[in-house]
């Protein structure tokens, strides 16, 4: 599978407004083309709080994505509707293609309609963005899932997915020094408490802020809420 990663900045207040046009005008046409939209939610704590949403969209392979973008790009009626009703709502969209990295946990291949997900329990998200230098990686993710990812799984937290950047910021012809880890939590008692203990626990301080850290180049974190139409929830 192949996933696309994506940045969607509205501001001045305008963010609910994106929310409506969109799924009005552009999301039904977008999973009629072949792409399907897994993850939105709005960001709540980080950079573009309260003016963001990340998105990920789930296509069966490159081609998949390289049709579903030539069908859109074909389809005049919709493209009519971006220009007109949703597009002057955005200030700022920024994409990237990734895959699973080796050793993430893996993601269904199958989701519900989103008619079947709304209105249903939502918990919380903290993405982390790491950049590595180029070709560290590989060293990185031996260390992380190894060590550093069962270390983390408590206080309810678990890791939902680990992704590599294919197409886009951080990739080299080598490969990619940029990765995305999206982790779940109940509620945000939970992962106050996650935090917390990484302060706390002594072991486990040494093991995120000395050990892993010294792998990682930079670290861009968010708390995300689900919007109502993301699967992932």
């Amino acid at each position: 599978m192949i996933y696309q990663h994506r940045l969607v900045i509205a501001r001045g207040g305008r963010l609910v407004k994106r929310h409506v046009a969109f799924q009005r005008e552009a999301m039904g046409a977008l999973e009629a083309h072949g792409s399907v939209l897994i993850g939105a939610w709005e960001v709540w704590i980080g950079a573009d709080a309260g003016c963001g949403v990340y998105q990920i969209r789930q296509f069966e392979s490159l081609a998949a994505w390289e049709q579903h973008r030539e069908r859109v790009h074909k389809d005049a009626e919709l493209n009519e509707r971006y220009q007109s009703n949703l597009s002057f709502h955005n200030d700022f969209v920024t994409t990237s293609i990734v895959k699973c990295a080796n050793g993430a946990p893996p993601l269904a291949r199958e989701w519900p309609a989103v008619d079947a997900v709304r209105g249903t329990p939502r918990a919380y998200f903290e993405q982390r963005i790491l950049y590595f230098r180029p070709g560290a990686s590989g060293a990185h993710h031996r260390f992380y899932f190894d060590n550093v990812a069962p270390a983390l799984e408590r206080d309810g937290a678990k890791l939902i997915g680990f992704f590599d950047t294919v197409i886009g910021p951080g990739t080299t012809n080598t490969g990619s020094h940029r990765s995305i880890e999206l982790r779940r939590f109940p509620d945000l008692a939970s992962w106050q408490r996650w935090r917390e203990a990484q302060d706390a626990d002594p072991e486990l301080a040494k093991l995120v802020k000395e050990s892993w850290l010294s792998k990682v180049e930079r670290v861009e974190s968010v708390l995300l809420y689900p919007l109502d139409y993301s699967r992932l929830r």
